[in-house]
C-alpha cells in the first residue's frame, strides 16, 4: 500500500495565489488612500481648531483677532498666524457705535495688530486663500488680506469664503471654508 504524501498540489496553490492577489488588488489601493485620507482630516482637524480657539480668546479677553493665512505654494503648506487687534476691543465706544465694523477696520490705522507667534499653527498638506465673494468661482485675495477676523463677541464682522487646496499627499482635494457673521464656519457646501 502507497503511502499518501502530505502537501499541496500545484492546483491548490495557483488557487490560494491567486485568491491572495485579488486580494491585494483591492486592498491597497484602499489602504494606500488611507495615509492621504488622515493627512486631509489632520490639516483640517487643525484648522478647525485654530478657529475655535481664537474665537472663544476674543470672547475670553474681548478683543478682535484675526487668524492670517501664510501659504507656501511651492510646498502645499500654510501658518495660520494669530493676530491680536490693538484699537478695537469690547470696551472702545467706536466698536459699539459702528454697524458695518469691517476687519480692516481693527485699529483704524489698517496696522495688522500684535502678532501671538506662539499660536501659530502649520498645515502640513494645505493652503487656503481667501475668496473675494461667497459664491461662484474664486478669486483669491492679495496675500495682505489672506485673513479671517473675529470681534470681541466671538461673532465675524461679514460672511466669507476660503479655498482649502490639499496637496496631494492628502488627496489633492478642493473644498471652501465658509465663515459667517455669527462666528460659525464650516467646510464643503455654504450653509
Amino acid at each position: 500500500m502507497k503511502k499518501k504524501e502530505k502537501g499541496f498540489s500545484l492546483l491548490e496553490l495557483m488557487t490560494t495565489i491567486g485568491i491572495i492577489s485579488i486580494i491585494g488588488a483591492v486592498g491597497f489601493p484602499a489602504i494606500d488612500n488611507f495615509g492621504d485620507q488622515e493627512n486631509y482630516e489632520t490639516d483640517l482637524a487643525t484648522i478647525r481648531g485654530q478657529i475655535n480657539y481664537v474665537r472663544q480668546l476674543s470672547l475670553e479677553d474681548g478683543n478682535a483677532y484675526t487668524i492670517r493665512i501664510v501659504n507656501d505654494t511651492t510646498n502645499t503648506t500654510a501658518d495660520l498666524e494669530v493676530w491680536q487687534a490693538q484699537g478695537l476691543n469690547r470696551y472702545n465706544v467706536e466698536y459699539h457705535k459702528s454697524t458695518a465694523t469691517k476687519c480692516s477696520d481693527f485699529d483704524g490705522t489698517n496696522d495688522k495688530g500684535t502678532k501671538l507667534a506662539d499660536l501659530t499653527k502649520k498645515l502640513e498638506h494645505m493652503t487656503i486663500s481667501r475668496c473675494t465673494s461667497t459664491t461662484g468661482n474664486c478669486t483669491k485675495v492679495s496675500a495682505s488680506d489672506n485673513f479671517f477676523c473675529f470681534l470681541p463677541d466671538g461673532s465675524s464682522p461679514e460672511n466669507a469664503r476660503g479655498e482649502m487646496q490639499s496637496s496631494s499627499n492628502a488627496g489633492g482635494k478642493k473644498e471652501y471654508l465658509h465663515t459667517y457673521e455669527t462666528g460659525f464656519f464650516n467646510n464643503g457646501t455654504r450653509m
